[in-house]
């Protein structure tokens, strides 16, 4: 009796041994390629399981070469994948849609100098918090002056992420722009803007309206039209925001572009703007605070 137990046992040993089936891989985002820690990985319908180390990778044993892994993680949709007797596998994750945005609750102060024409100036940028039925409300507001003839003002009031998923989402701004140069020019422009966003891509489209008056010529004008723009986020360290728009009229263009990051709280940005004869180039240096942290 004895002796079959042990002859039980040795004829087990290899089939136990082969059962165990030893697999390695990473995890990475499926948006940006960074690999991420501390996703968990069960074999489903068991509760073996492992989870990510540090830089992404795992390394553990199924009982079976054609199991079906079951990986999750917070904020991540779960996702299963089938091993057809693979033993090293990549797996890209997708981000789960609830959507978390971070430009609601903000007020952000900047001091502002242009470097051609208005020195002095400042900024400041509120933003509501996330609304019951979708999206956050944004208002800005930037004057610059040299202290003498010259003004260049600029005010936007946005609506965004009304329309959003996982990939996409819409941004409403109507903006307005202001200068008065030299007692040469004095120009006001108006804006309806539209953002569609994808990824780190944005495009931009919009209808702009202008009213131009040259005191030297006394020219004096209203003319309307198409406002085209791209935007893209750049990546780390700082990951700034590069964004550039022009608006075509009858008889002018009008360029505007910036680029804007973050370190932290800190906060800081380099714009242009040319209309005619006038241009100017900005940088600004601020600080973000929250609601939370000021009530």
């Amino acid at each position: 009796m004895i002796k079959n137990y042990f002859l039980l046992v040795f004829l087990l040993i290899p089939i136990l041994g082969w059962s165990q089936f030893k697999i390695s891989g990473v995890v990475k985002s499926k948006t940006d390629k960074d690999l991420i820690p501390g996703v968990i990985i069960i074999e489903k319908g068991t509760k073996n399981g492992t989870e990510t180390d540090l830089d992404g990778h795992f390394e553990f044993e199924v009982s079976d070469p054609n199991a079906t892994l079951v990986f999750s993680f917070v904020g991540m949709v779960n996702q299963e994948y089938k091993l057809e007797r693979e033993n090293e596998i990549i797996v890209e994750t997708k981000w789960d849609c609830n959507k978390d945005f971070f430009d609601a609750d903000e007020i952000k102060i900047y001091g502002q100098s242009g470097l051609i024409n208005n020195p002095i100036g400042g900024q400041i940028d509120i933003s509501s918090p996330y609304i019951f039925f979708g999206g956050v409300l944004a208002a800005s507001y930037s004057y610059q002056t040299n202290s003498e003839e010259n003004i260049f003002q600029e005010g936007s009031l946005e609506f965004k992420h009304p329309i959003s998923n996982c990939d996409f989402d819409i941004d409403f701004r109507a903006s307005y722009r202001h200068f008065e140069f030299a007692d040469k020019l004095d120009s006001k422009s108006y804006s309806f803007e539209t953002d569609f966003n994808l990824s780190r891509i944005s495009l931009i489209a919009g209808y702009s309206h202008l009213e131009f008056n040259s005191l030297n010529t006394e020219t004096k004008y209203n003319s309307s039209g198409l406002l085209i723009g791209f935007g893209t986020t750049l990546g780390r360290p700082l990951y700034p925001e590069l964004v550039g728009k022009i608006s075509i009229y009858k008889d002018n263009i009008e360029y505007q572009g910036k680029i804007q990051g973050s370190y932290k709280r800190f906060l800081m940005f380099l714009k242009y703007y040319k209309l005619n004869s006038f241009n100017e180039l900005s940088f600004g240096i601020g600080y973000k605070l929250y609601y939370k942290s000021v009530i």
